[in-house]
């Protein structure tokens, strides 16, 4: 059972043209040794020594966690990292720095990582390594970049089209953060309530 899929129940939202929507959880297992996320499109861009301002403001336990990408007819639509097996109550829009998260694309590529592994994207050769390993594995929903330096990994989502893409938290009954979740395929806008796009 696809646990994105059923904290946000996107398909009894969607209009009818966007039934067919499914998630689908990937075999990755995203790494967060200090419980900070971040959002952006490979490599970043960061500047050395301070990836940490582009981290989500909300913060988990460092771990490892699970990563679903919702999809229909092969298009993403979005993904997420899942933290807690448990039905979200509430969806907040993730930020960063005082603002709301959302991130350009214009490479036709999303991605989820820790503050260290896009750290360690802002090393050349690191970078290359990166681009190397996008390059041969097209072909799926995803690709994974594993940072041997940092034993820190990558998701890479392949995406149809360019954009900016917004974040959101979604959280436990307790309040505790049960997932982060993009949406590539606004679902914000055509689920009709933009303040609480999942519920």
């Amino acid at each position: 059972m696809s646990i994105i899929f059923d904290f946000a129940r996107p398909a009894d939202l969607l209009p009818s043209t966007r039934q067919r929507a499914e998630a689908w959880r990937t075999d990755v297992r995203l790494r967060l040794p200090s419980g900070r996320l971040v959002a952006a499109e490979p490599p970043g861009g960061f500047p050395a020594g301070e990836v940490a301002r582009w981290a989500f403001t909300q913060t988990v336990a460092p771990g490892e966690y699970a990563v679903e990408i919702l999809v229909e007819d092969d298009v993403v639509l979005g993904a997420g990292v899942v933290v807690r097996p448990e039905p979200v109550s509430r969806w907040l829009p993730a930020r960063r720095g005082g603002e709301d998260y959302v991130y350009p694309v214009d490479g036709a590529t999303g991605g989820f990582g820790s503050v260290e592994v896009f750290e360690a994207l802002t090393d050349g050769d690191a970078r290359e390594d990166l681009i190397a390993d996008l390059s041969f594995d097209q072909d799926g929903l995803y690709s994974v970049y594993h940072d041997e330096a940092t034993d820190t990994n990558l998701v890479a989502i392949h995406l149809d089209a360019d954009g900016r893409y917004r974040s959101w938290v979604g959280y436990t009954a307790d309040g505790e953060v049960a997932c982060f979740f993009t949406d590539f395929g606004d679902l914000e806008h055509l689920s009709g309530d933009p303040q609480n796009p999942f519920q």
